[in-house]
C-alpha cells in the first residue's frame, strides 16, 4: 500500500452520533482512500457507543483508521498531539468531531498545499472555510446553541478545518498541553507564523460545523472557559491588533461597556446627553433584543456577557494583559 499523502486527526469524546457523521464524510472523500489515513484519539469517552462506531468503521475496512484510547480525559490538545505523532503522512489535517467536511475537502487541501508559492513547503498553515451545517442551521440555532463561521484566514486558527506539515508540528512540538480548556489552537497557529510559516487559504476545502446544543447552563458556563484566552494574548502580542479598540475581546464586550456607560449618564438632562446615551447604549440594546434570544431572554444574555467579561478580566489580570 502506498504511503498516505495526508493524515486526518480527530479528537473525540462522547459524541458518537456526530463522530459517525464525520467518519461517513471521510469515507466519501474524493481523494483515493489509499492516499490518506484517519487517526481518532478517544479522550476517555464514557459513552460506549463511541467505541462501537469506531469498531464498526474499522471492521468495514474502507478507511485506514487508527484508534487511540485515553485512560482519562486530558483535553483536546493532548488528544491531538497523541494522534499527529502517530501520523505517517507529510501533511496533517485537523478536523473536530462535530464537523462534516465536503467530499472534496482533503483533495482541496492537498491541492492548495501543492499549488502554494512557498519557499519551504514545510512552512505553511492551510486554513479552509467553515460554515454551519446546513442540515442543522438555521432551524436548530436557538439561544442555547453554538456553531462556527470561518470565511477567511482566521487569527484564531480554529482546528475545525486546518492543516500543518508534519515537519512543522515536530518543530513546534505541537499543541501546548498546558492550555487545557481553550486557546491551544490559536497559540499553535501564531507560533507557526512567528516561526516563518505562511498562511495559505484553501477556499475549496469546505467544512460544515454542527449546531451544538449546550443548554442554558452549558451556554453560561462556557463563558467562564475564556479565562484562559489572555494567556495566548500575553504570548503573542501581534494578536492584540485583533481586539476591538485594542482592548475589547470582541464587539459584544465593547457594546456592553458602552451600555454601562450609558447607564452611568442617566439623569443628565438635554438632547445632547440623550443622543450620547443612545449612541453608547444602542448597540448593546440591539444585542439584547436579538432574534435568537429576544427581550424575554435579555437578562440571560446579559448574564452570559458578564460572565465572559469577568472571565477575560480574570485572565487579563493573571497574565498582565490589558484586555477585557
Amino acid at each position: 500500500m502506498p504511503a498516505p499523502v495526508v493524515s486526518v486527526v480527530v479528537p473525540t469524546r462522547d459524541r458518537a452520533v456526530r463522530l459517525a457523521r464525520l467518519l461517513e464524510a471521510l469515507r466519501a472523500q474524493t481523494l483515493d482512500p489509499t492516499s490518506f489515513e484517519v487517526l481518532v484519539c478517544d479522550d476517555a469517552s464514557a459513552d460506549p457507543d463511541v467505541r462501537r462506531v469506531l469498531d464498526a468503521v474499522q471492521a468495514e475496512g474502507v478507511l485506514t483508521l487508527r484508534v487511540l484510547l485515553s485512560d482519562a480525559p486530558a483535553g483536546p490538545a493532548v488528544a491531538r498531539n497523541r494522534a499527529w505523532r502517530e501520523a505517517t503522512a507529510p501533511l496533517v489535517a485537523f478536523v473536530d468531531d462535530d464537523c462534516v467536511p465536503v467530499r472534496h475537502w482533503l483533495e482541496a487541501l492537498v491541492d492548495a498545499w501543492s499549488a502554494a508559492d512557498l519557499g519551504d513547503r514545510d512552512l505553511a498553515v492551510l486554513q479552509g472555510p467553515v460554515d454551519p451545517d446546513p442540515a442543522e442551521y438555521p432551524h436548530d440555532f436557538g439561544p442555547f446553541a453554538t456553531t462556527l463561521w470561518v470565511r477567511e484566514g482566521s487569527p484564531r486558527f480554529e482546528t475545525a478545518n486546518i492543516a500543518y506539515p508534519r515537519a512543522l508540528l515536530e518543530r513546534l512540538a505541537g499543541f501546548d498541553e498546558r492550555l487545557v480548556v481553550a486557546g491551544e489552537d490559536t497559540d499553535l497557529g501564531w507560533r507557526a507564523v512567528e516561526a516563518g510559516a505562511t498562511v495559505v487559504w484553501a477556499g475549496d476545502a469546505q467544512v460544515h460545523h454542527g449546531v451544538v446544543q449546550q443548554g442554558p447552563w452549558g451556554r453560561l458556563a462556557k463563558g467562564w472557559r475564556w479565562r484562559y484566552v489572555p494567556a495566548v494574548f500575553a504570548r503573542h502580542p501581534g494578536l492584540r491588533r485583533e481586539l476591538e479598540l485594542g482592548v475589547f475581546w470582541g464587539p459584544p464586550h465593547l457594546w456592553l461597556f458602552g451600555g454601562l456607560l450609558a447607564l452611568a449618564l442617566q439623569g443628565r438632562p438635554g438632547v445632547g446627553w440623550s443622543l450620547a446615551r443612545w449612541w453608547l447604549g444602542g448597540p448593546y440594546l440591539r444585542r439584547l433584543s436579538h432574534y435568537r434570544t429576544g427581550p424575554a431572554l435579555a437578562p440571560y444574555r446579559l448574564a452570559c456577557d458578564l460572565v465572559e467579561v469577568a472571565a477575560i478580566g480574570t485572565g487579563a489580570v493573571r497574565h498582565r494583559v490589558p484586555m477585557i
